[in-house]
């Protein structure tokens, strides 16, 4: 059973979930995405995109729609997650949609800051891992590896210690739904587009429960895909009146938000509307 997309009289913060063989986390997701969502100021709606689990996740999802219609499960084959996270984001409605992990290393208290991030004029909003004993040794040397090859192959910039936990603005999510050619890497795609982006730090933690799919073997081959995805020369930009310029270096520190300190940069002359309170804008870095 699948619920209904709410009717979009407010504006609207649409949360992506690809998942596969999570049944194990996901009831500890759940909750702590629900009493997250409480802190945005706006509706939400949940789509859980199950990428052709064999455990007992689809089971999970649908109980989950099931007792709320603000959250729906897409029952997918097995495609990907990159293609888990497209079927998500064609299915969204939000006028923001962000994307998120179901093992609880994405910290989803930091949708809120997000979210008032993209109130604030930001089109992107992308978290990013600090670097500091953030996973394995080899698994930190391969990511390197990939952006070292990422910086010379290709011609998008991958900033180390991104990845899928991003918000975008609407425009945003038209302009990723029309490029099907790269709906192989989502990461590279949203880095291909140009948008005013502020960037959130968060630490790194680990699973809280179940194992990762990610074994070093799949990790090579989904790189050396995302590679050559990100060397496919894309249409010209479809996000209209929007410039592209290299990060800046000023640096705006938000509030502490549960047990992670978020960190806003902004890129040069693309000032926010608007100054929350509370928050400072601090020079160099």
């Amino acid at each position: 059973m699948t619920g209904s997309t709410p009717a979009r009289q407010e504006p609207l913060l649409s949360v992506v979930v690809a998942c596969r063989d999570e049944a194990e986390v996901l009831p500890e997701f759940h909750t702590t995405l629900l009493a997250d969502l409480r802190r945005v100021d706006r509706c939400w709606e949940i789509l859980y995109a199950d990428d052709g689990s064999r455990d007992g996740t689809l089971d999970t999802l649908r109980a989950f729609a099931a007792a709320d219609s603000r959250v729906v499960c897409l029952p997918l084959g097995r495609r990907g997650k990159d293609a888990a996270m497209a079927a998500g984001l064609a299915r969204a409605a939000g006028d923001c949609v962000a994307f998120v992990d179901a093992d609880l290393q994405h910290p989803t208290a930091l949708l809120a800051p997000m979210v008032e991030q993209h109130d604030r004029g930001f089109e992107q909003v992308v978290a990013r891992r600090r670097s500091v004993h953030s996973g394995r040794a080899d698994r930190r040397l391969g990511s390197r590896v990939f952006h070292l090859l990422a910086r010379i192959l290709c011609d998008v910039e991958l900033l180390e210690g991104t990845g899928d936990f991003r918000l975008v603005s609407r425009p945003v999510a038209d302009a990723a739904l029309t490029r099907t050619g790269q709906h192989g890497y989502m990461r590279g795609l949203f880095s291909s587009l140009p948008s005013r982006s502020a960037y959130v730090d968060y630490d790194w933690r680990p699973r809280a429960a179940g194992r990762s799919a990610w074994g070093t073997v799949a990790l090579v081959r989904y790189g050396v895909r995302a590679l050559i995805v990100c060397r496919t020369k894309s249409p010209e930009p479809l996000v209209p009146g929007v410039a592209v310029t290299a990060c800046g270096d000023a640096v705006i520190t938000t509030e502490v938000v549960s047990a992670s300190a978020a960190l806003v940069v902004r890129k040069p002359g693309l000032r926010p509307s608007s100054t929350a309170p509370g928050v400072r804008s601090t020079s160099g870095r």
